[in-house]
């Protein structure tokens, strides 16, 4: 059976530059252990100096990148394309190679304006510190987009994934704005995430515009609480708070759901007034926890887009394809040839 790429997911494709990191190496970049950011002048010397003195493994990253392989997961071959911006270089090389052994097909918009973006990693126990240099990411324009061979992509596909990280730059807010204006117009499916607190803080009237066309909005409890401030709900109560999301302005007369993730604490999903929590099984041998909310929202959207609209037991296939992350290094998966066969969702 062949999928016909039902579901397009867009953002930053960064190569990740991951470590187990020090305090010590926390502390000299005034980075949060478990927080994502985008890096400025004084992160410049981070990457060689992991290089330099840690034991670094390079990950094809960039978060709805590390979702739409997620997705593909469970889904026929051919059902998850991806596009995004790369340079032509051996960073860019390794990317397709990763998401074409997951069954990911990228399209990419190449640049020669700046390198492929990276992502520096580091991890401290469970926690993981992200700092994203976009690089040639934040070079996408909506005119790629717009080619009619590209654009097509957008017309065939019924399910869409965004990441918010796209949101800071031109070219990918106009590129969100456009699919989740069609998706609206079109009664097709547009899921976002509020992918990393900053955003909220920095970029929420670009987020509101996003949000209004999302049916589906995914993001875990320090985003939640972030965006509550930020809105002046004056709660942090992650019910409370999905609720509120939920009943945001909404661009087409179907209701938003709302699902928020808080690592090994249960998830809650919100459609309207109506809350449910699903408890997270525990998971022993933790390689890694890179990447496990991306695997979750893959999980999530790779039943979704097969019409299974169920919170319930899309909630149930992230939970199970953020397990098989975490045994990992990085936010992969286990080799096509050595996957164990699907349980039923």
């Amino acid at each position: 059976m062949s999928g016909n790429y039902q579901l397009l997911a867009m953002e930053n494709p960064l190569l990740d530059i991951q470590c187990n990191a020090t305090e010590e190496l926390l502390k000299k970049y005034n980075l949060k252990s478990n927080n994502a950011i985008l890096a400025d002048e004084s992160h410049k010397p981070l990457y060689d100096e992991i290089v330099e003195k840690f034991d670094v493994v390079y990950v094809a990253g960039g978060a709805a990148q590390n979702t739409a392989r997620g997705a593909q997961y469970l889904l026929p071959a051919n059902s998850t394309v991806y596009i995004g911006c790369v340079s032509d270089d051996k960073y860019a090389d390794a990317m397709k190679k990763a998401a074409a052994a997951d069954g990911l097909r990228t399209v990419y918009q190449v640049t020669d304006e700046a390198p492929t973006g990276t992502c520096g990693v580091l991890i401290t126990g469970h926690d993981r510190s992200l700092v994203a240099n976009l690089a040639a990411a934040e070079k996408f324009k909506l005119e790629f987009l717009q080619q009619p061979e590209n654009w097509a992509i957008v017309e065939n596909a019924k399910y869409y994934y965004f990441g918010s990280f796209f949101l800071t730059h031109d070219g990918g807010y106009a590129s969100a704005l456009a699919v989740s204006q069609h998706a609206a117009d079109n009664n097709k499916v547009f899921a976002l995430n509020l992918s990393a607190p900053f955003l909220s803080q920095f970029f929420k009237d670009r987020l509101d515009a996003v949000v209004k066309n999302a049916d589906l909005l995914f993001g875990n409890e320090d985003e939640a609480r972030t965006y509550s401030k930020q809105a002046g709900w004056e709660t942090e109560d992650v019910k409370e708070i999905a609720k509120k999301l939920a009943q945001l302005p909404k661009g087409n007369a179907r209701p938003r759901t709302v699902v928020i993730t808080q690592g090994s604490e249960e998830t809650v999903v919100a459609v309207g007034d109506a809350v449910s929590v699903f408890p997270v099984t525990k998971v022993d041998d933790i390689v890694d926890t890179n990447g496990a909310g991306d695997a979750f929202c893959g999980g999530f959207m790779g039943l979704y887009a097969q019409g299974i609209e169920d919170a319930a037991r899309c909630v149930q296939a992230g939970h199970y394809i953020a397990s098989l992350c975490i045994k990992q290094v990085g936010p992969t998966f286990p080799k096509v040839g050595e996957r164990e066969p699907l349980p039923n969702f």
